[in-house]
């Protein structure tokens, strides 16, 4: 068996399969099913914007009955067929895309068309194979691929509207959460920053609850098929990260960065300017505002943040902090924290 590592333009593939020198094997595809318009659209906009997404594979026979050379797609499939169907028109872009929402490929200028076809795509050809080669290549392939964890998982399982909505959030606000010092990049090459995201989402959905896979799954499925809050729960947690970068920003680097702290962080904030359900439990007053003096909820927030950097569980924060030190993910916990933090917020 041997394998060559080329590229093709959008252009040469689309020529490829009208030509049908380019044919879909499916002894190697998991489904023919199509992707949803949310992950279609995201998929596009992903060329559109010029950001690469994995090579893909053929396996080059010769036809002796066309007496020519044919490529089978054996990996990639939904890739390079959603790519055909966007330069068919067969489907208009979704809000997922916030530049191009509402155009199919013909409605686009003709600079961007010209982008699309010559955007280039990774492929590995391979030559010389039998059915069982190429069966035990893709064997060892996954054999070096690391176990999905939760997170991976749930984004395999599930194609509907809210795991679009978090992987278009986490691509805004993944790279930020790393900077701001909530989340490591090695948390965020395993999709923690996917997860983080999904758990504020629980909290304007049910409020305060234990962390738990079953927590996690569950509100992917019930937003699965329509996702009706999608742009109230998008307006509030954008709005915390930005709050978090400007008005927040003296507390980068201390302990309120803490992805437990800063997720009781939301809690609070969210309780005290919109209200989340069984809020009440933790704070009262919903008036419309994060804090009506910042510099006082500051000093306040990094009070907090310094009594838990020293484990001070004997001082006035002792409750806090004691809240912050086991069990972070419980709701005990949580609540405990979230109450601290909202008092906070002067």
């Amino acid at each position: 068996m041997e394998i060559t590592r080329s590229s093709f333009t959008i252009s040469e593939i689309r020529d490829m399969w009208q030509r049908r020198e380019l044919i879909v094997n499916k002894n190697y595809q998991r489904s023919s099913s199509v992707w949803p318009d949310s992950a279609r659209t995201y998929f596009i906009d992903t060329i559109l914007n010029r950001y690469i997404f994995p090579k893909v594979y053929f396996y080059q026979v010769f036809d002796k009955t066309r007496k020519k050379v044919i490529r089978e797609i054996v990996d990639g499939q939904q890739r390079l067929t959603t790519i055909l169907c966007f330069l068919n028109d067969d489907f208009p872009l979704t809000s997922r895309s916030v530049k191009y929402q509402g155009k199919r490929f013909s409605d686009l200028d003709e600079d961007l068309q010209q982008q699309f076809l010559t955007y280039s795509v990774e492929v590995d050809i391979i030559y010389s194979a039998e059915q069982s080669d190429l069966l035990a290549m893709f064997t060892r392939m996954n054999a070096y691929t690391a176990p999905l964890n939760p997170a991976e998982k749930r984004h395999a399982e599930f194609e509907g509207q809210f795991k679009w909505f978090i992987i278009e959030a986490t691509g805004e606000i993944g790279p930020r959460l790393v900077n701001f010092n909530v989340l490591t990049s090695k948390q965020a090459i395993r999709m923690h920053d996917a997860e983080f995201l999904t758990e504020l989402a629980i909290v304007l959905d049910l409020g305060i609850m234990n962390k738990s896979d079953t927590s996690l799954t569950q509100i992917y499925r019930k937003y699965d098929k329509s996702f009706p809050r999608e742009a109230e729960f998008r307006g509030r947690i954008y709005e915390f990260m930005q709050l978090l970068e400007q008005e927040f920003a003296p507390l980068k680097n201390t302990f309120i960065t803490k992805s437990y702290v800063c997720h009781s962080l939301f809690c609070a904030l969210m309780q005290r300017k919109y209200g989340i359900p069984n809020g009440n439990e933790f704070g009262t007053q919903t008036d419309g505002v994060f804090f009506t003096n910042l510099q006082k909820t500051i000093d306040a927030l990094s009070a907090l943040a310094g009594a838990h950097e020293l484990q001070d569980i004997s001082g006035p924060y002792g409750p806090y902090v004691e809240a912050c030190l086991s069990t972070t993910h419980r709701v005990k916990q949580r609540k405990i924290r979230s109450i601290w933090l909202y008092n906070a917020l002067i």
